[in-house]
């Protein structure tokens, strides 16, 4: 008996340090939230902290705009950006597995006709890999895609422009040749997923991401509802300027998702266990990511820095590249109003979700800041 109760003691204790301890550390991130939000007049953030491959707690700070007050909550939804883009990887990965598509499917055969006549050659080995690693060749935007850098981008994309625009491209480089970040990739990837499923890109997500992962908030058309839900996103150059968010039509899979921080955080979940699975078995899921994946070969004042590497619609960034202690998974976004972080240590099962109504270069250091902070500290450092 006085083994029982000694047991049920410890028990309570460790259970009561645990929670203690995660208590502190969520006083201590809203401290910090609180106090960027400060320094740079964000006016809404949106934060969620995985700790052993769980959730640890989501909240919002801010207001829905500043006109009338509304304070966030977990449930306030923004658009990702680029975020989007691994969404619709995973989307591709789902029609892999179904037999739909192949990795090595050339664009040529997906799209016959579509590519200049005159250079068709050059096009020839284009597949659909190269376009989700961004090792294409494409352009970041074709030429028929344009804006005014701080403003948002408006009236849409349709078939016609993308058709056209494909028709008279011109590859910056050799497929395969080397890795170079291309927007329009995704805007060409979803638009082949739309034709192989005869779906368009809203429905897949809707199947394939909403549906499929309970992710009620996480959609390419707000419903009436949702619009009451949706931030209000600030210019960053200026953030007591209203913007508007994105009407991207048929760009939507590269940046034009909407979510929320209850979402994303429960896909960062599902993504971890996806990856402990991968690990340990070998086993990829469309959740799995980096499960093709080349290094960048990052340049700066002419010195290469090897280990970022990108995947299927994520970076990574090892240890050897010098952004994080421990080897970390990450993408983003930015739409000149709206910002999206979103990073993981895949290893030691933490993470950090940011979403603002006002982005930037601070709210992404920031969010790496975070992210470093919930990794181990390394063996020589105090």
């Amino acid at each position: 008996m006085k083994l029982k109760i000694v047991l049920f003691f410890l028990l309570n204790l460790v259970t009561s340090v645990v929670f203690a301890n995660e208590n502190a550390a969520k006083l201590d991130i809203e401290q910090q939230v609180k106090q960027f939000m400060a320094k740079e007049n964000i006016p809404a953030l949106a934060v969620a902290i995985i700790q052993n491959r769980k959730i640890n707690f989501t909240a919002g700070y801010g207001v829905l705009d500043r006109e009338s007050s509304s304070e966030i909550d977990q449930h306030t939804i923004f658009q990702i950006g680029s975020q989007s883009k691994m969404l619709t990887s995973m989307i591709a990965l789902e029609l892999v597995k179904e037999g739909k598509l192949a990795l090595s499917d050339r664009l040529v055969e997906l799209l016959p006709g579509v590519f200049p006549e005159a250079s068709i050659a050059e096009f020839q080995t284009l597949t659909l890999e190269h376009l989700m690693v961004h090792r294409s060749g494409l352009p970041n935007y074709p030429k028929n895609v344009s804006r005014i850098d701080g403003d948002a981008f408006l009236g849409g994309y349709n078939k016609e422009m993308l058709l056209s625009a494909l028709k008279s491209i011109e590859l910056s480089f050799k497929p395969n040749e080397k890795w170079q970040y291309s927007n329009f990739n995704y805007a060409v990837l979803g638009y082949v997923l739309s034709q192989v499923s005869n779906k368009s890109y809203a429905e897949l997500v809707q199947y394939y991401i909403s549906d499929k992962y309970d992710l009620s908030n996480t959609v390419v058309a707000l419903t009436e509802q949702q619009k009451t839900q949706l931030a209000t996103p600030y210019r960053k150059d200026n953030r007591a300027v209203a913007t508007q968010p994105w009407d991207m039509g048929l760009l939507a899979p590269h940046g034009g998702v909407y979510s929320s921080i209850n979402d994303l955080a429960h896909l960062m979940e599902l993504q971890l266990a996806a990856y402990l699975e991968y690990g340990q078995s070998g086993v990829a899921t469309p959740l799995v990511s980096t499960q093709i994946k080349y290094d960048t070969e990052f340049t700066q004042a002419e010195t290469i820095y090897p280990g970022l590497i990108y995947g299927l619609g994520m970076f990574e960034a090892s240890e050897e590249f010098p952004m994080f202690s421990s080897t970390v998974l990450f993408h983003g976004g930015d739409l000149d109003g709206f910002g999206c972080e979103y990073l993981f240590s895949a290893e030691h099962g933490v993470g950090v979700v940011l979403l603002t109504s006002s982005g930037g270069r601070e709210f992404v250091s920031f969010a790496r800041k975070l992210m470093e902070q919930l990794l181990p500290k390394p063996a020589n450092k105090n």
